[in-house]
């Protein structure tokens, strides 16, 4: 009986430079594996943002205005990594609004995927503190094994 070892595996997208090196990653990783590839983007939503970030964000929102972000974040997907998977690969596309890790975290397990791979800023210092790492709260808090890639400066 043949088993393997991911047969879902999630690739999470902020559309940065570490995330299109963690694409190339999840992209072998899921061709190697045999795996469908889960891409997942979190937009950000006022109603759901952390407690820091408040004070700067205005009471009333257009709902319109979230409906067009996730809309261009799709068609960003869509150019950016979706035509660039090999034709035979399984795939799906999840394009949700609220607080990253909060959403990560709950994409994973509700598609009970066996890995997540993702981008690390490696942020450091006074930067770390005040901003936190979405890896690194995925990670502390994750039900799967979680691979984090960090972008290659030349």
């Amino acid at each position: 009986m043949e088993s393997k070892l991911f047969r879902r595996i999630g690739f999470c997208t902020d559309f940065s430079e570490n995330a299109d090196q963690a694409f190339v990653v999840a992209v072998d990783m899921a061709a190697r594996f045999g795996a469908s590839l889960e891409i997942i983007h979190v937009t950000v939503s006022l109603t759901h943002s952390p407690p820091v970030h408040a004070t700067y964000m205005p009471v009333e929102y257009d709902p319109e205005f979230i409906e067009e972000v996730s809309r261009a974040a799709m068609k960003s997907i869509e150019e950016r990594y979706v035509s660039r998977l090999p034709v035979d690969m399984l795939h799906s596309v999840s394009v949700i609004s609220g607080y990253a890790a909060t959403e990560i975290l709950r994409i994973a397990e509700e598609k009970k995927l066996d890995l997540l791979v993702m981008g690390s800023h490696g942020l450091t210092g006074l930067a770390h503190v005040l901003f936190g790492s979405t890896a690194e709260r995925v990670v502390r808090k994750a039900g799967c094994s979680i691979l984090t890639v960090r972008h290659k400066k030349s």
